[in-house]
């Protein structure tokens, strides 16, 4: 459903179920769950376009920059994982934002971030009224609307924020967002990371090697004359068709520092290998 976002208002929506292609079988309690009769769900899906007819009709109907807003975090990551397991491209300027209304009604409304409330108990909660059945898309998104006007009518200029990535250890000294590259590593070429200086002196840093510690985060040790061994790492994720992530510097790094040391030893090890193999092939 697309909403006003200063006031929540329904302006249109999209409605279709999907007959499933890559998994047919329903668990036991996905059926529980659902307000459907096993029979009846059947009988909606095998009517149903594929997501190879309906993701490019719903695509259009979003618009080139959609703002979407879910009651949890993983529904659209879900959305764009079908995009790619179908080969469905997107634009070349296709992008899109999501945000999670769950942890900002935690956040502004229960102000704590303990169990995470179902959307029944919230729109409970709130007062709002509830005659129609729950975990169904339909009526989910619907009750994810009057939730979110709710929280306007409750919070003085409420806007949208994200859940903060989780942190361990010391944060860093030093953070820039990288944006809009074409290949997933494209943002190391930006000068900040060609050449990097020290936050606490601004003294150009003496870079080593990039060493792969996650598919998606590099990390090279730094040293400045004055503040010794730095960590610069840079975390990368798919943003529709490019490339966005964030780089930081590190002086206590902790994890990032471990798992730095860890692919390290694993690099040499490798080599080590090889060179004992490529010896006994020449003794051979």
């Amino acid at each position: 459903m697309k909403v006003e976002q200063a006031t929540g208002a329904m302006l249109d929506s999209f409605h279709s179920y999907i007959h499933p292609k890559a998994s047919r079988k329903l668990e036991s309690r996905t059926y529980r769950l659902l307000p459907y009769e096993r029979e009846e769900l059947r009988s909606l899906l095998a009517d149903a376009p594929g997501f190879l007819d309906l993701g490019p009709d719903f695509l259009h109907w979003c618009g080139p920059d959609p703002v979407f807003v879910e009651w949890g975090s993983n529904d659209v990551e879900v959305l764009l994982a079908n995009f790619a397991f179908h080969k469905l491209s997107f634009d070349a300027d296709w992008k899109c934002e999501y945000f999670d209304l769950q942890y900002m009604y935690q956040k502004l409304i229960e102000g704590s971030l303990g169990c995470q409330p179902s959307l029944e108990k919230a729109v409970t909660e709130l007062g709002i009224e509830a005659d129609l059945d729950f975990h169904s898309a339909w009526n989910d998104t619907y009750y994810t609307i009057m939730v979110y006007q709710s929280m306007l009518d409750r919070v003085e200029g409420l806007t949208m924020f994200h859940r903060p990535p989780k942190q361990k250890g010391l944060p860093p000294l030093w953070e820039m967002e990288l944006t809009g590259f074409e290949t997933r590593w494209g943002c190391k070429n930006v000068k900040e990371l060609q050449q990097p200086l020290c936050p606490l002196c601004r003294q150009p840093l003496l870079a080593g090697r990039w060493v792969r510690t996650l598919p998606g985060e590099q990390v090279v040790r730094c040293k400045c004359r004055e503040h010794r061994r730095l960590y610069l790492a840079v975390t990368v994720e798919k943003d529709g068709c490019q490339w966005s992530g964030k780089a930081a510097i590190y002086k206590d790094a902790g994890p990032v520092a471990e798992r730095y040391r860890k692919a390290v030893r694993k690099m040499q090890e490798n080599a080590r290998r090889k060179e004992r193999a490529k010896t006994e092939r020449a003794a051979g």
